[in-house]
């Protein structure tokens, strides 16, 4: 009765999010409480950020995808570290386990995006004070496997505050992964950010969350020391390019502007982000991705260098595990991700990947 329980509220959660995906199409920019877009642990930012299948230790990647939750991530507790833009600091921590002998995993995760003190002044410039600006968000979620499919989901008490101004709200992720019993495949299904926002001041237009659906996979090919993940996001969106009309556009026959075109085929990469990790050994991992829509939109006009990209290495030490992601954002700037992932008890549990060379 629990399984079947279990999967009728998943059912539940897929119908209410593609209820929502007609009404909510925010994209960057035009959303509030954006940092829960950012990267939770390194592997993420090297990887890509989309990513929602992707295999560890990290009980932080629940906050990817509460389907991530299970047994190997039972009893560890990691951190992640991320000098953001600026002096922008985004710091995350979870922690996992089992609840008795059941076949689900409960985790708590923290973020927390720290913003600084900044300069108040008046009307005519006049400094008067300093204040604050943060961003942060405290999530539950709960994973469950039945045989070769887990489930789960997670809830988030979201906010922001800027002085006297303060956004909040609640917010819930539903995801499923298949991970196939005898090959190293991983297919999964996520919906993000559905909820609500309420703020204490006026607005042109109601906030809303960054609502993102997401299908993705990862697989290793026999014999091959690569494994590699493709996923396909905001797929709650279908044209997500802007056209700034000042930068892309052509001239008609009357000498007159007229915006680009853009095709079928470029909307649809915006759309795709692809890592590679190179399993050099069971506790050495080197790893690679690339964002085409971050590549498109943060690129200079005249050259885009590595925006877009993104690398990073792995490295497990007995009951520890460190992580190291580095991801470009515009030509010669980027940011860096450390993670430290800790078992609290007997080690951590090996992959049942397949490693045949």
């Amino acid at each position: 009765m629990r399984q079947i329980g279990l999967c009728a509220l998943f059912l539940a959660g897929i119908i209410f999010g593609f209820q929502q995906t007609a009404h909510s199409q925010s994209i960057g920019g035009r959303s509030k409480l954006d940092f829960l877009q950012l990267p939770a642990q390194a592997k993420s930012t090297a990887l890509g950020v989309h990513h929602l299948t992707i295999s560890g230790n990290d009980p932080a990647l629940f906050i990817q995808n509460p389907a991530l939750l299970d047994s190997s991530k039972a009893n560890n507790v990691s951190v992640n570290l991320m000098p953001y833009l600026a002096d922008t600091r985004f710091v995350n921590a979870a922690y996992a386990r089992r609840v008795g002998k059941s076949a689900g995993v409960w985790a708590v995760g923290l973020q927390y995006l720290n913003y600084g003190t900044m300069v108040e002044t008046d009307d005519i410039g006049n400094v008067i004070g300093e204040f604050r600006a943060a961003d942060y968000g405290l999530s539950a979620g709960y994973g469950h496997t039945l045989g070769a499919f887990t489930v789960g989901g997670t809830l988030k008490l979201v906010g922001a505050s800027v002085q006297s101004y303060n956004v909040f709200g609640l917010a819930l992720d539903w995801g499923g992964v298949f991970k196939h019993p005898t090959q190293d495949l991983t297919i999964g299904f996520v919906v993000k950010n559905l909820g609500f926002v309420k703020q204490n001041y006026s607005g042109l237009s109601d906030p809303t969350l960054p609502l993102d659906v997401r299908l993705g996979l990862t697989f290793k090919p026999e014999y091959m020391p690569i494994r590699v993940s493709l996923t396909a996001h905001h797929l709650n969106k279908f044209d997500m390019v802007y056209n700034d009309p000042g930068l892309f556009f052509t001239y008609d026959d009357n000498g007159n502007k007229v915006p680009k075109k853009v095709g079928i085929a470029e909307k649809l990469s915006r759309h795709l982000s692809l890592g590679a990790e190179a399993l050099l050994h069971p506790n050495f991992r080197i790893m690679l991705g690339y964002d085409h829509l971050r590549r498109q939109e943060l690129r200079l006009s005249n050259r885009g260098a590595l925006a877009g990209f993104s690398f990073g290495a792995w490295l497990r030490i007995k009951r520890f595990e460190v992580g190291y992601g580095r991801a470009q954002y515009v030509p010669g700037f980027g940011s860096s991700s450390l993670s430290i992932v800790m078992n609290l008890r007997n080690g951590f549990v090996k992959e049942a990947a397949n490693m045949k060379r």
